[in-house]
């Protein structure tokens, strides 16, 4: 969590930064803002506003009982619905139709002071311009309409420079309003009248056919109101009796078939023995009582006689006839049972089928009823509605006589006159330029950051792959009280100095920031002239010196040198007469600096040209032993993208450090600068950003928190060594 805390410190303290360096700007900016307003509200002309309180119901009173709605225009339907009709109103306050009423009532196409046209003097052009002049459009520039939420209150506003004007234009424009609305319900209550005079006619017409339809439709069925509904009882007792009965001689027939089922089997002696109608006939019964007797007497003669003793033969005979007799009146009890079940059938036919015939008398009468109904049903809407349009028709009428007290506009309360203007509001308007400072002066530094692009911090140097070293603060920003005769030789006159402090770390990080590769010649560039590259080559060889190194630094910008300046030599020999004389001792060249193992050599005469004496063998020699001598070699170029001569340096060294001065140096410029270096393969050791000013708020503290989190861009052996170094 830590590293995104700091980013998120760094980033604030950069804002902070960036607004304490143009603090100036933005508190400019803001004065001129505010002190602009305060002068343009105290010169803008002081506009005064009337309020006129207005109701705005949704129906105008009612005089006559209704059960209906509100006489409406033809074609309008129910067009009160409260958001869209007190839009509605609104929009008619403020439409021309009114405001033309109040330009005329009160004269206003000829009130020069309203038309802004009083300090016209001349006049034909006042003519003219009168002429041309809308009052209408400029009294809708001057009145407004605020409805109050959760209510039917409006309130009209007027704004004008004459107050009492203001006041009266508001009263004005609220009586004109209660007038048209007046005027335009007169106007569709008039026009309702005529529209219900003929639907009224259309109705009486409808309502005479209904009812002649209902009288032939009687006349034609025979029904009367009275004896419709009796009809429909004395059907439904018909048709109940003739169930009933036909449901008895169902059970009738059904019982005498089961009778014929049982019997349909059975011989004449076993029909004598189980049928009750047999059993009950008296005949039948007479005839079986004669028969025992004949049985029981031709018994007691055959214990005297034998069968064929003309007594038994006499009495056999009497029993053949009592036995045909007694079958013959069982065959005809049978055939009466029959005779029975075929009158039974037929009866039941004959009342199933008045049934049916009933039913169909009942299901047409139903029709003749359902007919009778619909027209009855027919002939009442109409009536109710010939009877609700004759309301109607009343209540248009009364309206169109009433004056405007039926009216659903009222003026609740007048507008006076104000006696303090609406505006110009000094203070809300020394607020909003107040807030518009505050946003304009952040985006017009953001603008002015966005214009600028100069190198400020390390972020450009992590974006193009360039590992930051360090800075070198400017010695305005870290001399306070201290005497220096140049700010190259700051370092070396103020060993302890925070500058010191700040090359030394710079020192650390080039020394371990590679370990794996070796490091003993460097040539030390810029993008572009005057970004301190001598003074960084003097710096960081006086601190390699002080930590006990042989250090030498070389002078080589064949183009313009300065290095010999810095330590008061005369630039008679150096660099160049070891090149064209590579043998030569190079003591003989070599100056010293003052400062212990800390020697070096300038550049000597100037050569026609410097690149092609850098290609040369002379100068791999020259290296060669001059590197048997020292530790480290410094050597002091040209801008990279002014001239070849830092690549040139940089493929034959072990690397090369890119100096570049905040605030100066353009991204573009760096850019280019670290692409020329990487095309030709130098090896980067990393960049200083130099000359930035500590002094400003923030600054400095970005500096320090930097380099409490650099470790990051460190190898644990280089922490190491680093620790060991400033211990």
């Amino acid at each position: 969590m830590g590293a995104p805390r700091a980013r998120e410190e760094n980033i604030v303290i950069a804002w902070l930064e960036l607004l304490w360096k143009h603090k100036w700007l933005m508190l400019t900016f803001s004065v001129l803002v505010m002190a602009s307003t305060v002068i343009v509200t105290k010169r803008q002309t002081k506009i005064y506003r009337a309020t006129t309180q207005i109701v705005i119901d949704l129906a105008a009173p009612k005089y006559l009982p209704s059960r209906g709605a509100e006489v409406v225009s033809l074609g309008t339907g129910n067009s009160w619905n409260t958001e869209e009709f007190f839009e509605t109103q609104y929009r008619i306050i403020r439409s021309r139709a009114v405001l033309s009423q109040v330009v005329e009532a009160e004269g206003l196409s000829r009130d020069l002071s309203f038309l802004g046209l009083d300090q016209v003097q001349d006049p034909e052009l006042l003519a003219k311009a009168q002429e041309r002049a809308d009052p209408v459009a400029i009294l809708l520039g001057k009145v407004k309409v605020d409805p109050i939420a959760s209510s039917r209150v409006a309130l009209i506003h007027v704004n004008d420079a004459d107050p009492k004007r203001a006041a009266r234009l508001a009263n004005a424009v609220a009586q004109a309003y209660r007038t048209y609305n007046w005027k335009t319900n007169h106007v569709i209550a008039s026009g309702a009248v005529e529209w219900l005079k003929e639907q009224k006619k259309v109705f009486e017409d409808e309502l005479s056919k209904a009812d002649e339809d209902l009288r032939t439709f009687k006349q034609k069925n025979e029904i009367y109101s009275a004896t419709l509904g009796d009809r429909q009882n004395q059907l439904g007792l018909d048709l109940q009796d003739a169930k009933k009965r036909a449901r008895e001689a169902r059970q009738e027939r059904d019982r005498m078939r089961a009778v014929f089922k049982d019997i349909k089997g059975l011989t004449t002696k076993e029909i004598q023995n189980s049928l009750p109608e047999v059993l009950t006939n008296g005949l039948i019964q007479r005839l079986k009582e004669k028969l025992i007797e004949a049985q029981n007497e031709r018994t007691q003669l055959l214990k005297k006689y034998l069968e064929k003793h003309p007594d038994v033969r006499v009495v056999d005979q009497q029993i053949k006839v009592i036995a045909k007799a007694l079958e013959q009146e069982v065959l005809g009890v049978r055939r009466s049972l029959e005779r029975e079940l075929r009158t039974l059938e037929r009866a039941y036919q004959d009342q199933d089928a008045e049934v049916r015939v009933l039913e169909q008398e009942a299901a047409a009468l139903l029709e003749l009823e359902k007919g009778y109904m619909n027209l009855s049903a027919i002939k009442e809407g109409v009536k109710l509605k010939h009877q609700e349009l004759i309301l109607q028709l009343n209540n248009a009428k009364l309206q169109t006589k009433v004056g405007e007290e039926a009216n659903n506009v009222r003026i609740l309360d007048e507008a006076l006159t104000p006696t303090s203007p609406a505006s110009p509001r000094l203070f809300f308007n020394l607020f909003i330029a107040a807030v518009f400072a505050l946003i304009g002066s952040l985006a017009l530094v953001f603008l002015v950051d966005q214009l600028d692009n100069t190198v400020k911090n390390q972020i450009l140097f992590e974006q193009l792959g360039l590992t930051f070293l360090g800075i070198v603060p400017s010695v305005r920003s870290v001399s306070r009280g201290v005497n220096t005769t140049t700010s190259d030789r700051y370092v070396i006159e103020n060993p302890n100095s925070t500058m010191a402090e700040t090359v030394r770390t710079i020192r650390t990080n080039l020394l371990f920031m590679s370990p794996e590769r070796s490091m003993r010649s460097l040539v030390v560039t810029s993008a572009g002239p005057r970004e301190g590259k001598t003074s960084t080559c003097v710096n960081i060889g006086v601190t390699m010196a002080m930590a006990g190194s042989r250090i030498l630094l070389i002078d080589s910008d064949l183009r313009r040198p300065r290095l010999h300046k810095i330590f008061d030599h005369k630039n008679d020999r150096g660099f160049t007469d070891l090149l064209m004389n590579p043998e030569a001792p190079p003591e003989d060249y070599i100056k010293e600096t003052g400062i212990d193992n800390l020697q070096m050599l300038c550049s000597g005469p100037l050569p026609p040209n410097p690149s092609e004496l850098l290609q040369t063998q002379n100068f791999n020699v020259v290296l060669e032993r001059l590197l048997s001598r020292y530790d480290r070699l410094i050597f002091d170029s040209p801008p990279v993208v002014a001239v070849t001569d830092a690549q040139i340096l940089g493929m034959k060294l072990d690397g090369a450090l890119l100096v570049i001065q905040a605030n100066q140096t353009t991204r573009e410029m760096l850019r280019k600068a670290v692409s020329l270096l990487k095309d030709v393969n130098v090896h980067l050791f990393g960049g200083i950003l130099n000359n930035l000013n500590v002094s400003r708020r923030g600054a400095g503290g970005y500096y320090y928190h930097y380099y409490r989190q650099h470790g990051n861009y460190l190898s644990d052996e280089a922490k190491q060594a680093q620790k060991g170094t400033q211990a």
